[in-house]
């Protein structure tokens, strides 16, 4: 009996150990409640009576004439440029700070409560507006997602996050060494100057946590105050215009389009080696010229339809598919003039003075055969003599044997047709090495007409190279020139002509 007694005895003083500790914690939570939970509640509605209050209403107090809005914006990140559609997308913090004349307290009788949360509904916000505007998601998504800070003194500080949509005038004339200048304009949509006041908060944008991006860079933003008269309207409404100065980045349309544009024009100098005898000259030219236009269309769809600024690397791949269908031209005349007949075409001295002796020296072409200067020399290989023709003597020759195959050469050519050789030293014409030192006034007359006939034929053929050898240089030259221009236009760009 003893111990069930000692047993229930420590048993109540359990209970009343637990019984005491859970008074106390009610004790506890019934104190807290009173005082922390009716500061703020007090407050609240002693801020938003609604029979002094109204967040529809623009709070004006005493002799205050408008509310001054001070605009801050931090820019955070490029979302996208759509250059085609010109659309922007920007990632900002908008940041906007008033004073509201009815949102002010002592703090002494709110125990010491300096400032309070509200939330965007119960306060009033001026109604902001980004003119450039476009998407469909709001004018400024998020606007009303947030809260107001409010300080004893009445100032209101509301900040919010929003990606802005709006229309970026996108100018490609220096594609891709380009720097682009968007327009962002904050202001009210309902209230005038005379009762809304926008002022910029500092002269540009905060850039401090701004994210690199891929392709373009934040040079500078700017900030500025503009006041305009609507013909509406007789009062002024102002407004705040943010600037925004970006550069795009080479490198990638660099190695992608500029660089490959100008291996495969290179290409076309290749085709100015092949002999017209390939029959791939002209063929690889006009595989050059669909690889240009390939990069052209690329280009094209990169880049939007605008016909007040042309882009510079389009002139150049406009200039360059024109150079290649003039060398393909080139070709064509190459070609023209290989497989051109001497026995029908003649070739005149004043072409082979000019083209087959003149010129060829100036770019140094060595041509091998029994070429000489204005005269051909005819050889007799298995006779020691040799004997020289004009070449207006071996055109006679070569046109009495295409209508006399049957008669003897040497009844064609009279003897007042043969040069007089005068066999005086300060009278011989002198040959190459290979030939001898002997001049001699006798002939072998089949052998003059093989080596005539074939010689005569050659004449066209250096011609085709000596033309082969001007029209590539004067390809390589006009497309130097469009390289330089072009790179030097677009590189010396700093984008001095979007300086705000």
């Amino acid at each position: 009996m003893e111990c069930k007694e000692i047993e229930r005895t420590h048993a109540d003083k359990i209970i009343a150990r637990y019984t005491t500790v859970f008074t106390i914690i009610t004790l506890f939570n019934a104190c807290f409640s009173q005082v922390v939970k009716p500061q703020s509640a007090e407050l609240f509605e002693h801020l938003l009576n609604s029979s002094k209050y109204s967040p529809d209403v623009i709070p004006l107090c005493g002799n205050q004439s408008h509310v001054t809005v001070r605009l801050g914006t931090a820019v955070r990140d490029i979302v996208e440029l759509m250059e085609t559609r010109q659309v922007i997308r920007l990632n900002i913090w908008v940041r906007l700070t008033w004073t509201d004349c009815m949102l002010t307290w002592d703090p002494f009788f709110f125990r010491n409560q300096t400032e309070i949360v509200f939330p965007y509904d119960k306060i009033w916000t001026p109604d902001i507006f980004v003119f450039e505007g476009i998407s469909d998601e709001g004018n400024m998504p998020g606007l009303e997602d947030y809260r107001a800070f409010v300080s004893y003194k009445g100032e209101v500080g509301y900040s919010f996050p929003t990606v802005i949509t709006s229309v970026c005038r996108v100018t490609v004339t220096y594609f891709p060494f380009d720097h682009q200048l968007c327009n962002l304009t904050f202001s009210s949509w309902a209230y005038s100057g005379t009762l809304l006041q926008w002022e910029p908060d500092g002269d540009s944008s905060d850039i401090s946590t701004f994210t690199l991006h891929n392709e373009w860079g934040l040079v500078r933003t700017k900030a500025i105050k503009r006041v305009f008269y609507y013909p509406c309207c007789t009062d002024p409404f102002p407004d705040i215009r943010l600037h925004i100065h970006l550069r795009r980045k080479p490198t990638f349309y660099m190695v992608t389009i500029i660089f490959p544009c100008f291996v495969i024009t290179s290409l076309t100098v290749v085709g100015f080696f092949l002999p017209p005898t390939s029959g791939e000259k002209i063929a690889l030219q006009m595989t050059v010229l669909l690889s240009l236009s390939v990069f052209l269309v690329l280009l094209q769809d990169k880049l939007p339809s605008d016909s007040d600024h042309i882009p510079i690397l389009a002139s150049y791949f406009s200039i360059s598919m024109l150079l290649v269908c003039l060398a393909c031209l080139m070709s064509g005349i190459v070609t023209h003039v290989h497989y051109r007949s001497p026995a029908e075409h003649p070739m005149s001295d004043r072409i082979r003075r000019l083209f087959l002796i003149k010129l060829r020296r100036f770019l140094k072409i060595e041509i091998g055969g029994d070429f000489v200067e204005t005269e051909i020399i005819v050889k007799k290989i298995s006779h020691p003599y040799v004997y020289s023709l004009s070449a207006n003597e071996l055109h006679e020759i070569r046109i009495k044997q295409s209508t006399q195959s049957n008669v003897d050469v040497q009844e064609n050519v009279s003897e007042t047709d043969k040069p007089e050789i005068d066999p005086e030293p300060h009278g011989e014409r002198r040959l190459p090495d290979q030939f001898g030192d002997k001049w001699k006034s006798e002939k072998d007359d089949r052998e003059i007409e093989d080596i005539v006939s074939s010689t005569l034929a050659n004449d066209w053929e250096i011609l085709a190279i000596v033309l082969d050898r001007v029209f590539m240089y004067i390809y390589v030259g006009l497309n130097v020139i469009n390289c330089i221009i072009m790179l030097a236009t677009m590189i010396s760009y700093d984008g001095s002509d979007q300086i705000i």
